[in-house]
C-alpha cells in the first residue's frame, strides 16, 4: 500500500466524517460438532471438552457471525450484521450497530447469560431493528448445539432462536479494523465518539492505513511475533472539530499506536498494549471480513 505524502501526525488538526477504510471477505470455517462443559460464571474461566477431532468447533475461542433470528411473531428471519465470541465466561460481539457484552455459564448443553450490556451509539433504523431482535433473542438462550460450523442458541422451550456460523480466525495483517477504545494518555481507555469511526488496516507489505476519526493516515509498521512497532505516520491536514471531541480523540489514537509494542488477537478482537501492558487501542474485525 503506497504512503502518502501527507504531514507528519504531530502536525494534524481537523473536521470531516472519518472515511472508513473496509473490506469484506465472508468466510466460514471448522467441522464437526462437540459439547463442552465448564465451572465458571463470569468470574471463572470455562474448560472446553476435548473435542471430537484437531477442527472440531467449540462454543468458545471462534468468532460467530449471525446467520438467523427468531422474532416476536415466531418466525425465522435470515439475518447478518451480528456477532459473538465465547471466552473465559463473557460472551460479547457487536449487535448489529452497538457493541454488547455478558457474563455466562455452560453446564453441558446448558447456557446461561448474566445481564446484558452495551454501548449506547445512536443507530439507523434497520441497525436499531436487528439490535433490538438479537438481543431479545439472545437474553432468552437456555441451550446450545453445535452442528459442523453452525451453532444454534434454544430457548427453554427448546425453540431455536439464534443460528451462527463459525468464522475464520482473524489475523493481523489484511484484516479491516475498527476502533472500539482509545487511551486518552491519562490512564484510561475511551470508547470512541458517536458520529466518528476509527479504523485500520495493516497490509502485509508492512504499511498500515485507515481513518483517525477525521483524517486518513499511513505509515510503516513491522509485527514478529506478538511484538509490533507503529510509525512514524503521515496524515491529512483537515480541520476538524465536529463532532465535539474529535480533535483530541484523534491526536490520543495516533499518540497510543506510537506507544503500542505488542498486540494479541481473540475471536475479533485485536488489543495494542504497551510494554507495561497497559492498552492502547481496542479494535472490532469488520462484519464479515477475514
Amino acid at each position: 500500500m503506497p504512503r502518502s505524502n501527507a504531514a507528519p501526525v504531530a502536525m494534524l488538526r481537523i473536521p470531516l466524517t472519518a472515511v472508513a477504510v473496509l473490506a469484506a471477505v465472508v468466510v466460514a470455517a471448522c467441522t464437526s460438532s462437540t459439547g463442552q462443559s465448564s465451572t465458571p460464571g463470569s468470574s471463572g474461566t470455562p474448560s472446553s471438552a476435548t473435542p471430537s477431532s484437531a477442527t472440531a468447533a467449540t462454543l468458545e475461542g471462534p468468532l460467530w457471525e449471525l446467520t438467523g433470528y427468531v422474532g416476536a411473531d415466531g418466525k425465522t428471519v435470515s439475518a447478518t450484521g451480528a456477532t459473538a465470541t465465547f471466552a473465559d465466561g463473557k460472551v460479547a460481539g457487536n449487535s448489529g450497530c452497538n457493541e454488547y457484552t455478558a457474563g455466562y455459564t455452560v453446564d453441558g448443553d446448558k447456557l446461561t447469560l448474566g445481564q446484558i450490556a452495551t454501548t449506547m451509539k445512536a443507530c439507523p433504523p434497520p441497525e436499531t431493528a436487528l439490535e433490538k431482535a438479537y438481543l431479545a433473542a439472545l437474553g432468552k438462550a437456555a441451550t446450545w448445539a453445535i452442528t459442523g460450523d453452525v451453532l444454534e442458541l434454544k430457548t427453554s422451550e427448546g425453540k431455536v432462536g439464534l443460528t451462527y456460523v463459525a468464522s475464520k480466525p482473524a489475523s493481523l495483517a489484511g484484516t479491516p479494523w475498527f476502533a472500539t477504545g482509545v487511551n486518552n494518555g491519562k490512564g484510561g481507555v475511551q470508547s470512541i465518539a458517536t458520529g466518528t469511526s476509527i479504523s485500520a488496516i495493516f497490509a502485509v507489505d508492512g504499511t498500515v492505513a485507515g481513518s483517525g476519526g477525521c483524517n486518513t493516515y499511513n505509515g510503516p509498521y513491522t509485527a514478529d511475533g506478538a511484538t509490533i512497532k507503529i510509525g512514524p505516520l503521515a496524515s491529512t491536514k483537515k480541520l476538524c472539530g465536529e463532532p465535539a471531541g474529535v480533535d483530541d480523540q484523534e491526536a490520543a489514537y495516533f499518540a497510543a499506536l506510537g506507544r503500542a509494542t505488542k498486540f494479541t488477537i481473540k475471536g475479533d478482537t485485536l488489543e495494542l498494549r504497551d510494554d507495561a501492558g497497559a492498552l492502547q487501542v481496542s479494535y472490532r474485525q469488520a462484519i464479515g471480513a477475514s
